[in-house]
């Protein structure tokens, strides 16, 4: 009897340590996180703050300054906890892996960004809301109804998504943008003639040509496209005049890289100059400067290389040129037009371009001062769906 209980005895005492090993190496594993954690926490504090980060193209939250107001009122914690996420130690290396670890595993999306075929990343279309586009469509008509003697013309610019839907990653919900175009044009009136881009992008013989893989911007030829179709409409006489293209950089990783931590890809950044000799000068209202050109080569050092056209967006830029014509255009327009406006250099004495989105002054007043003879609406659709800035500053003319 003893022998069996001594048996009895040493089979629960194996019974209980096999129960009791995984619950070992449970505390053992979670020691083990939390000393790199630790260690990561300290080697994030020891290091330097980065105030920028190139990959995502934002700036950084930099160490948050104590004080007994900012705990008292949580803000401290708040930003100590967005310190830690953004100065991570090895955070980009850890973003880059984590995106594509993810796109492995079959993700088609990441942080608003659809992954597609051949590299291309696109930008989740924009969805139509009635408000914003029935705010901004009456602003526009109002304005032009109160300046009847301006010619003008309104195009929108379909994005990546629409054109290149064969790339687009298999059953990704997308919105038919040409439907889209087709009911904001429709619901303008006949001062104002629309120019209809989708077809020349669509029946483009390089379409994969037309956007960039790693950026929600049209490339230099897609503009291109587009500025033949408005110089017939707009009346330019083209014969004689001839564009050189040249390539300025081959190492653009563009904002949907940046979003997405995808950075697989690399794109070609072009620029067109006209055949016809010309001085231009620039000026930056807002910014009181001016420049000599048009292109900002210092901008190809930094992370968006596409702010080579124009050094970026301003509220307002002004371009004289020394072409004999006495037309002054104005272009309200977002980012998509910046690479196409210099093609329209030849055709005027003057160009202003307008940026609702950044422009604080009086649209009325600059209007008269410039002595404005056409006006073209240039946008791309993502952007036109959701900007309320052109109510703001064009009902109010």
């Amino acid at each position: 009897m003893i022998e069996n209980h001594y048996r009895e005895t040493a089979q629960h005492a194996g019974t209980s340590k096999k129960h009791t090993n995984p619950n070992r190496r449970s505390v053992r594993s979670a020691l083990l996180v939390m000393a790199l954690l630790l260690l990561c926490s300290l080697l994030t504090f020891a290091g330097r703050d980065r105030s920028f980060s190139e990959d995502e193209n934002r700036y950084l939250q930099t160490k948050p300054r104590f004080s007994l107001t900012s705990v008292a009122s949580g803000r401290f914690m708040q930003d100590m906890e967005a310190y830690l996420t953004d100065q991570f130690f090895a955070r980009d290396t850890l973003v880059r892996a984590r995106a594509g670890i993810a796109v492995l595993f079959g993700r088609k999306e990441i942080n608003g960004v659809y992954v597609g075929r051949e590299r291309f990343l696109f930008e989740v279309p924009s969805v139509y809301d009635a408000v914003t586009v029935d705010a901004a469509v009456g602003a526009i008509q109002t304005f032009a109804a109160r300046h009847s003697d301006i010619r003008t013309w309104f195009a929108l610019v379909p994005n990546a998504s629409e054109i290149l839907s064969d790339w687009m990653p298999r059953h990704a919900p997308t919105e038919n943008q040409t439907e889209q175009i087709e009911r904001i044009c429709g619901a303008l009136d006949g001062d104002i003639q629309t120019v209809d881009l989708c077809d020349a992008l669509k029946n483009s013989d390089n379409i994969q040509a037309l956007y960039y893989r790693t950026d929600h911007h049209w490339t230099t030829f897609a503009a291109y496209l587009a500025f033949q179709h408005l110089a017939a409409a707009m009346g330019l006489n083209t014969a004689g005049v001839d564009y050189d293209t040249y390539a300025v950089t081959d190492s653009f990783c563009g904002t949907l890289a940046s979003s997405s931590g995808l950075f697989n890809a690399r794109d070609s950044i072009y620029i067109t100059t006209s055949s016809v000799p010309m001085d231009t000068i620039v000026t930056y209202v807002d910014e009181n400067r001016k420049s000599a050109s048009i292109f900002d080569a210092a901008k190809l050092n930094g992370k968006n290389k596409y702010e080579v056209f124009f050094g970026g967006n301003f509220g307002q830029v002004r371009i004289d040129t020394s072409a004999p014509s006495q037309r002054v255009l104005m272009v309200v327009k977002d980012s998509y037009a910046n690479c196409l406006v210099p093609m329209l250099l030849p055709y005027y004495r003057t160009i202003i371009m307008i940026d609702p989105r950044y422009y604080t002054g009086d649209i009325a007043h600059t209007v008269k001062q410039e002595a404005v003879t056409d006006m073209l609406w240039l946008y791309n659709v993502n952007t036109f769906l959701t900007d309320t800035s052109i109510a703001e500053v064009f009902a109010s003319d």
